[in-house]
């Protein structure tokens, strides 16, 4: 028993901290974290996390909030079809398999992944966001995702900010983890209605999570801009790579 609740301990410093430090909601982290380390089902590794990223992506939100870093504006747009989206995503999961959700979960790790690390043209830092059909479609996706695999909605906001819509890499940071606290709701909503969410981990989860998350935004602020997207990418990576590894051999 205190083997596990340790476990679970451990699985929030990680999740926290990468909320703040990369601009994710922790949950697609936490996911695998729970799976192997905590051994939860797959629908209960997929949504337990997700509760916790409303209280840690706040805490994270708080240090850019204070620096200006947040972009109201793109945050309004994305989230008025992102919200539903995620409805929509969440209630879907009623009807998938678990070992599907996990195998996908890796996927996008990874995907992810590899848009970071690639080096694109570097854009002043006043520059505008792409047009509103953009900001709509990379909504719909991130909250889409954010329901389905129960993400919070950042590991797909982040790159989708940076490589699509231009932004720079600490506004979109600042950005998705505002957007990532209002998409969890609906989620956690959905997902704890189905019975998704194992509520007394979650809790354990989030004891380390929030503390995590605010000093992972402070030392994301210190870092480089470009040391920060190749950080991101190479742990996502490997993450991924190994995660999908463990999926595909328990099926």
């Amino acid at each position: 028993m205190i083997a596990s609740a340790m476990a679970l301990l451990v699985v929030g410093l990680l999740t926290g901290f990468s909320s703040g430090l990369f601009g994710i909601g922790g949950a697609l982290i936490g996911t695998p974290l729970l799976r192997i380390i905590g051994q939860l089902p797959p629908l209960l590794a997929l949504a337990t996390p997700l509760p916790v990223a409303i209280p840690s992506a706040v805490s994270g939100a708080l240090a850019y909030w204070k620096r200006g870093l947040v972009d109201r504006v793109l945050a309004w747009r994305t989230l008025r079809v992102a919200l539903p989206m995620t409805l929509l995503g969440s209630v879907i999961t009623h009807w998938t398999p678990g070992s599907v959700l996990m195998v996908t979960t890796a996927v996008v790790l990874i995907y992810v992944a590899i848009s970071m690390i690639r080096r694109q043209r570097q854009l002043p830092a006043d520059h505008t966001p792409a047009s509103s059909t953009r900001v709509t479609i990379a909504a719909g996706i991130a909250g889409f995702a954010a329901g389905f695999l129960a993400i919070g909605g950042g590991i797909v906001l982040v790159p989708v900010y940076i490589r699509w819509l231009r932004v720079p890499v600490h506004r979109a940071l600042a950005t998705s983890l505002v957007c990532v606290t209002a998409m969890a709701l609906p989620g956690t909503l959905v997902h704890g209605m189905l019975g998704h969410i194992a509520w007394d981990a979650a809790g354990l989860v989030a004891l380390t999570a929030i503390p995590a998350s605010w000093l992972g935004a402070r030392l994301a602020l210190q870092l480089k801009g470009r040391t920060l997207e190749l950080s991101y990418g190479i742990l996502l990576a490997a993450f991924g790579v190994w995660f999908l590894v463990r999926s595909l051999a328990a099926q």
